[in-house]
């Protein structure tokens, strides 16, 4: 082979392990909340803390940098978070995002009522993550929703 050929597939080869190595990460998967803790009410707004488990599917480890997401209780905007943290992520393993929320009750409490008559309150985060795998980032989406029962999430906080 000439020296120009030898070139050629060497490049070939560097675009293939670079692409497999750049592939986007599959995106976390949320499995639910817990130690959901009321830590302050007032007229305005409730404070809440808790964390939110999620599962790595991909089979490296990651990193996650930034988190910028939108949570919903029962299609009303309750909060807008945003984690400006590392938190590392293994291969294949659950992990947890510790998470402290500011809820305007005037925003939310046009479902309340409805929420306490049906014993549910539909949960549902919008955004995106930034996550690191070796020396690359990546902006992940984030789309998670579930309807979760307010006693089983009340009794999850000591209350």
């Amino acid at each position: 082979m000439k020296k120009k050929d030898w070139l050629a597939v060497i490049t070939a080869i560097c675009f293939f392990v670079f692409g497999i190595a750049c592939k986007q990460p599959e995106v976390p998967e949320y499995l639910g909340l817990r130690d959901i803790q009321v830590v302050k009410v007032d007229a305005q707004q409730s404070l809440l803390s808790g964390s939110v488990k999620f599962y790595n599917p991909n089979a490296f480890d990651m990193q996650l940098k930034k988190a910028d997401i939108d949570i919903f209780l029962n299609d009303q905007q309750a909060n807008h978070y945003v984690l400006d943290s590392t938190i590392e992520i293994h291969a294949k393993d659950s992990f947890w995002i510790p998470v402290t929320l500011k809820l305007d009750l005037k925003s939310i409490f046009a479902n309340a009522f409805q929420s306490l008559l049906n014993d549910q309150v539909r949960i549902r985060f919008e955004g995106h993550v930034r996550v690191k795998k070796g020396g690359f980032g990546f902006r992940v989406p984030i789309h998670y929703e579930e309807t979760q029962k307010l006693s089983v999430l009340l009794q999850g906080s000591g209350q």
